[in-house]
């Protein structure tokens, strides 16, 4: 509480100071996630290396979510499309554009950065590398689910350290809900036959990796210069 009271203090007096992406009690899990994701993706990749078919897994999750969603859904569909490359990009675009209008450049670099090498990770060295096929087409990890979910992460690290909008209960609302649509577009991958689970699984895990790597990278580079 003491430590938050001088934060304030410090930023009050400052207005212009550098206000780290993730907060001090952060820092330890967001590390923990990305040991977890990088394990998970490895195992997976290894697991499903130069295959076609679906794994056990696969059949398990797949067949569930196909069972409650049907293929055509019109929502589903939508929420595919919501991660194309013209979509995507206009969401980068506005929530950068956002973290430039509140000078947080840190958030910039992190949803630019943060989005699209995650992306290049996933569709230029994981997809070629790991060479998991469905209907011809490299699909570990999903393209679609790394970009959602490297954006929605993006959007909550900034939303959450963020002044604005004042209510604190309505950045957690937004950050939820960033999360659950990207959630939502990995499920409905699955359900449209574009991906196997574990393929969005995969996606998720570099997102992951990525993101929070380069927003603790970003916090320690602002440290070390402003000593």
């Amino acid at each position: 509480m003491l430590i938050r009271s001088a934060t304030s203090e410090v930023l009050a007096a400052q207005p212009h100071a550098y206000r780290p992406l993730l907060a001090a009690h952060l820092r330890r899990p967001a590390v923990i996630a990305i040991l977890l994701a990088i394990l998970v993706l490895s195992f997976l990749a290894l697991r499903y290396a130069h295959q076609q078919a679906a794994g056990r897994l696969d059949r398990t999750l797949d067949t569930y979510i196909r069972i409650h969603l049907r293929q055509d859904e019109t929502l589903t569909r939508a929420l595919i499309s919501l991660a194309d490359p013209l979509p995507a990009a206009i969401l980068v675009a506005a929530i950068a554009g956002a973290a430039a209008i509140a000078r947080r450049w840190s958030g910039v670099i992190l949803v630019l950065g943060g989005t699209l090498t995650a992306v290049m990770i996933s569709e230029g060295v994981l997809k070629p590398l790991v060479g998991r096929l469905r209907y011809g087409h490299l699909t570990f990890p999903s393209g679609h689910t790394t970009a959602m979910v490297a954006i929605a992460i993006a959007t909550a690290i900034l939303l959450t350290g963020g002044q604005r909008p004042r209510n604190v209960a309505l950045r957690l609302c937004a950050s939820v809900t960033a999360i659950v649509i990207a959630a939502s577009v990995a499920i409905a991958l699955v359900a449209q036959h574009v991906h196997y689970a574990t393929d969005t699984v995969a996606g998720c895990c570099v997102a992951v990796a990525v993101v929070l790597a380069l927003a603790l990278g970003l916090d320690l580079f602002a440290r070390v210069f402003d000593r």
